[in-house]
């Protein structure tokens, strides 16, 4: 099984030391969930860094697959 790790970030800090495991092809919705069930419904913005983007800062959606070592900002409403 292919894992990839995923680290979040609060807006206005820094990434976090310990990653998130996922199973490879996760997306940022079952990133969101599995950080507390029914958490994806409450986001109003996704910004995105790391390999599966186009560049830092990106805006993406709950369906954007994620790869290794992604970072990813949750701003909820």
């Amino acid at each position: 099984m292919d894992v990839i790790r995923v680290y979040t970030k609060e807006p206005g800090k820094t990434s976090t030391k310990l990653p998130i495991v996922m199973e490879s092809g996760a997306t940022v919705k079952d990133v969101a969930e599995k950080i507390l069930k029914g958490f994806s419904r409450q986001i109003k913005e996704i910004r995105l860094t790391g390999p599966s983007g186009k560049f830092a800062n990106q805006k993406v959606g709950l369906s954007h697959k994620l790869k290794d070592k992604d970072i990813v900002e949750f701003h909820t409403r």
